[in-house]
């Protein structure tokens, strides 16, 4: 039982990062976002993502 507690935290707490990582992705500049060498096309790609995908 523990090891399942274990995992689905885990597994929370990757979504939840994934989902707050996609929302500041989504307010960068496309300034910023040539610094970090990600496209402005691609970045609006990867915010659109639901949390729970990849």
């Amino acid at each position: 039982m523990c090891d399942r507690w274990v995992h689905w935290r885990l597994a929370w707490r990757r979504q939840r990062q994934r989902h707050h990582t996609r929302r500041r992705l989504r307010d960068l500049d496309a300034r910023l976002l040539d610094d970090v060498g990600i496209s402005v096309a691609r970045a609006k790609r990867e915010a659109r993502k639901p949390f729970w995908r990849r």
